[in-house]
């Protein structure tokens, strides 16, 4: 594989970095209230908690869990309150959470993605990656990247599309999108002195993707 750090480090300066963390800082106060949310009620044992999490942060971030394809008698609200949260509850998802508490792990945050993927799927009928890897980064904010179209063009332009493979029990995608943000995160390290946080990654990544349009 050819390193990556000397491919990004070619297209990526600190005034850029930086000017990212700038100029996408006007959503951090709305990015911390989610972060509280999440932090304030981390569990999935009560079906308020449970439509609160999930509806605001799919509202927020254009990945509304609301939308599939398998079809079903709940409509409006009561998708949410007769499907969502009980499924959500009964899938005891706490319980999978719990592997993250010992720090970051490349292997069991794709792992623990997955899972939560293939749950999304079997509410839904659809993919919903991208709804996973953001209702994961704002229960885990050191530890999963947020995924969707933007992001993972962007970091395939700066990175490559060299497949890494993390770990088994993956979804594939989502596990070369994480390992690509792991290797440019150091690579930017090179530049501003320490390694950016995903949060931080993510602004880099929108603004590239901002500057590219």
């Amino acid at each position: 594989m050819e390193k990556i750090g000397a491919r990004s480090m070619s297209k990526l300066t600190r005034a850029f970095v930086e000017e990212a963390f700038k100029t996408q800082k006007v959503w951090d106060l709305g990015n911390d209230t989610l972060y509280r949310l999440c932090a304030d009620h981390p569990g999935h044992t009560a079906d308020d908690v449970i439509i609160a999490k999930t509806w605001l942060i799919g509202r927020a971030y254009a990945a509304a869990i609301e939308r599939r394809r398998i079809a079903s008698p709940y409509l409006g609200d009561a998708f949410y309150e007769e499907h969502v949260a009980p499924r959500i509850r009964e899938a005891k998802i706490d319980l999978w959470l719990q592997e993250l508490s010992a720090g970051k792990n490349s292997h069991v945050a794709v792992k623990i993605h997955k899972k939560l993927t293939d749950l999304l799927h079997d509410l839904t009928g659809l993919n919903k990656r991208s709804f996973a890897s953001k209702y994961l980064h704002f229960h885990f904010p050191a530890q999963f990247f947020v995924f969707d179209v933007r992001a993972r063009d962007s970091v395939n332009k700066l990175v490559g599309r060299q497949t890494p493979g993390i770990g088994a029990d993956k979804d594939q995608e989502y596990a070369d999108f994480y390992a690509r943000c792991e290797y440019l995160s150091h690579s930017i390290a090179g530049l501003i002195g320490r390694v950016p946080d995903p949060r931080e990654l993510d602004k880099v990544l929108l603004w590239w993707s901002r500057k590219r349009m």
